[in-house]
Order: structure tokens, then C-alpha cells, then sequence
């Protein structure tokens, strides 16, 4: 079985997803995603599909954010192409405070290429 580094793959595809992010690139964006590919962002109900998650990043704030900062701080391998990560994001906004949430991604391994196939986030606040 081939050995994988899971933390330099985790900050491969966030670079990647950082990349597409500042500056905003929709579709870019959806390009990080698997074909069914499910995005529980920000806003309800969740986008299903790249089509679907372009949509969402075409209605995000265009300039608003201008960066983002990714801690991992659980991962597992849960098969040799599937791993689940859990972690934080922060996201750095223009004149703003930044905004902080919890994070998880499934990656899966598809034609030697890592993509998300389930990206969920919530806020960092104790209920």
C-alpha cells in the first residue's frame, strides 16, 4: 500500500482551495470538489453538485474576504482514498473582524488528485 503523508496532503488541497479563494474565483472554486460533492456552508439549504457549489461561491461578498487560514487538527485515513479532516478556518475579511469556524472535510482520491467531497463548517462559539 502506497504511504501518504496525511497532513501534506490536507495542506495541498487547502492551498489549492486558498488559491481559489483570494481572489474569488467561483468556478475555480467548484473545481476542489468532487462531481457530487455536498457543501454545508454558510448558507441553507446545502449545494450538491459543482454546479450547485459555484452558486454558492458566486453569491459570496466579491472583496470582502481576503484570505483564509486553515488548522487541522484531527485527521484519519479512513480508507486508502478517503480521508476525513476536522479542524478550524479563519477567514481574513476587509475592515472586518476576521470570522472563525469549525471545519470538516472528507477528501477522496480520484485520478491521483485530492478533492472534497463534503465540506461542512459551523460557527466557533460555545452554544
Amino acid at each position: 500500500m502506497e504511504h501518504f503523508n496525511l497532513q501534506d496532503i490536507i495542506s495541498q488541497v487547502h492551498e489549492r482551495w486558498s488559491n481559489c479563494f483570494t481572489p474569488l474565483n467561483p468556478k475555480a472554486m467548484a473545481q476542489n470538489y468532487t462531481e457530487d460533492a455536498v457543501l454545508f456552508g454558510s448558507a441553507i439549504p446545502p449545494f450538491i453538485g459543482r454546479e450547485a457549489i459555484q452558486s454558492y461561491f458566486e453569491q459570496l461578498p466579491k472583496g470582502l474576504y481576503i484570505g483564509v487560514e486553515f488548522v487541522s487538527e484531527h485527521l484519519v485515513m479512513l480508507t486508502p482514498d478517503v480521508i476525513s479532516m476536522a479542524g478550524t478556518a479563519k477567514f481574513l475579511r476587509h475592515q472586518l473582524n476576521p470570522l472563525e469556524v469549525r471545519i470538516t472535510h472528507i477528501l477522496v482520491l480520484q485520478e491521483r488528485q485530492w478533492f472534497i467531497a463534503s465540506h461542512h463548517v459551523s460557527p466557533k462559539v460555545i452554544l
